[in-house]
């Protein structure tokens, strides 16, 4: 159905654009040039229109089946919460049955004076007696000893118990959190599609722009300087997702991507195996100022694509910095890469609950600290280096929407220069919306993606806005 009202939409909209043009040629108010060219606009804003509104219906369809599994999976642990409660009461009675014939038994012996086993025993007449008492105690002894056994048995059998029920109401209580948050998201899904539905074809791009669970896919990464007299830089808070990785010296660099096209971005360095393999995976135009001989035939062999900087036309030096700290480039006029690589939907909020969370701080060297505050009212981190706010050169401040500290080995290469192993497994800790979580990275082979997932495998879904990926020395 809603396939039908999209495409239904989409018929009028191109209906009343084209007869619109037809009217323009009839009457000679457009020549035929700028028809066509108006004509081929349209047709590329509703592809886009029809793109956006097939991805955001099949994130429904996702988001609905997603929940199907949770509500089995809550009935599931439901059932086996009762299951367990009812074995709970058996073995609770089995333990007062026991209880209470040990203490009948103990209050026999009390009645019957106390005496003790040796008391009883010297007590025979003679031998055989003796060996008739002496048998008499020894089923005593291990008829108490059967039932002291049982219950202790019974006693630790009631902790597991009890401890089953609390992980299994800790994990309704996971599901059912899991069960809102994707239900909230999926009414935003919708109500996305609903006002997709409603654009006319004048504001469609504006809108589209503006829906903030919609991202269009990066286009360009460019490596950042991040030495002291590179900041403030340039574009850094357009960036839509950024990693932050350790160089010689344990300096940092960043690796930062775009899908906005700033048109003053950097100062941009050169370029490390770990920042290339991250570039590859993301499938973008890789744009970096030189790099080693081993490095550039990396990129070469690996068939990376990507510009170097030095010698370029489109890069120039800002007379204001001194060199290496000044090289720039202007991303919207670059055009050495396609304008948009199409679009990816992103939820709104947390498919989960983690621990609150409303600082975070990664140590990279005695003498550079990064952290990041929760604003509620944002629903986004605020950057700091050192402890001060982080801005980018017009002054905008950055923020993280999502951000993820990868934990990774960082050894050095042949040449001595500090090198993150980005292909792999770790740990990893999570910032989302003021909740942390821990969980794992990883990354199968240099190309492949970087996955993230929560502890219990599930993959985490990022919330729409900006990423910030710390790649940090293990804790």
């Amino acid at each position: 159905m809603r396939r039908f009202i999209a495409t239904l939409t989409l018929t009028v909209i191109l209906f009343f654009s084209f007869a619109q043009g037809f009217n323009d040629i009839a009457y000679g108010t457009t020549e035929g040039t700028e028809k066509e060219q108006g004509l081929d606009d349209i047709k590329e804003e509703i592809a886009e229109f029809e793109e956006t509104i097939e991805i955001l219906n099949r994130d429904i369809e996702n988001r609905l089946k997603r929940l199907e599994e949770l509500d089995r999976e809550l009935a599931t642990t439901e059932t086996e919460l009762k299951e367990t409660q009812a074995e709970l009461d058996r073995s609770q009675k089995r333990l007062d049955e026991n209880t209470e014939k040990f203490g009948g038994r103990v209050r026999s012996a009390y009645m019957s004076g106390g005496a003790s086993y040796l008391e009883i025993l010297l007590e025979a007449d003679n031998f055989g007696d003796l060996i008739i008492r002496w048998a008499y105690l020894q089923r005593i002894l291990s008829r108490d000893a059967e039932l002291i056994t049982v219950i202790r048995e019974e006693q630790e059998n009631i902790e597991n118990q009890q401890l089953a029920i609390e992980e299994q109401l800790e994990k309704i209580e996971d599901r059912r959190f899991q069960m809102e948050a994707e239900q909230k998201n999926l009414e935003e899904q919708k109500n996305t599609v609903n006002t997709l539905l409603e654009l006319s074809r004048e504001n469609l791009e504006e809108e589209l722009a503006q829906l903030q669970q919609t991202e269009s896919n990066p286009v360009y990464g460019v490596v950042f300087d991040n030495h002291p007299n590179a900041r403030p830089q340039h574009g850094l808070s357009q960036a839509s997702l950024v990693y932050e990785y350790e160089v010689e010296g344990r300096a940092t660099r960043y690796l930062a991507l775009f899908s906005a096209l700033p048109n003053k971005v950097g100062p941009i360095r050169s370029a490390r195996e770990h920042s290339t393999k991250l570039a590859w995976e993301n499938n973008i135009h890789y744009i970096y100022s030189g790099a080693s001989r081993d490095n550039l035939a990396r990129i070469d062999e690996w068939g990376v694509n990507g510009t170097n900087a030095l010698g370029h036309p489109s890069f120039y030096r800002d007379s204001s910095k001194h060199a290496p700290h000044n090289l720039y480039v202007n991303l919207s006029t670059l055009n050495r890469a396609p304008s948009s690589s199409g679009s990816v939907v992103r939820p709104g909020n947390l498919s989960r609950q983690g621990r609150s969370a409303n600082s975070v701080s990664i140590e990279y060297s005695p003498t550079y600290r990064v952290s990041y505050q929760y604003d509620a009212k944002e629903r986004a981190y605020k950057r700091m280096i050192n402890g001060s706010t982080h801005r980018d050169a017009t002054g905008s401040q950055i923020w993280a929407r999502n951000i993820i500290v990868q934990y990774t080995e960082h050894p050095t290469d042949f040449r001595r220069r500090t090198t993150p192993q980005v292909v792999g497994q770790g740990k990893i800790d999570y910032y989302a919306m003021g909740q942390h979580f821990t969980g794992t990275w990883r990354k199968d082979s240099p190309n492949s993606p970087t996955r993230f997932y929560y502890e219990d495998g599930q993959e985490i879904e990022r919330v729409y806005g900006a990423t910030w990926i710390q790649i940090a020395r293990p804790k």
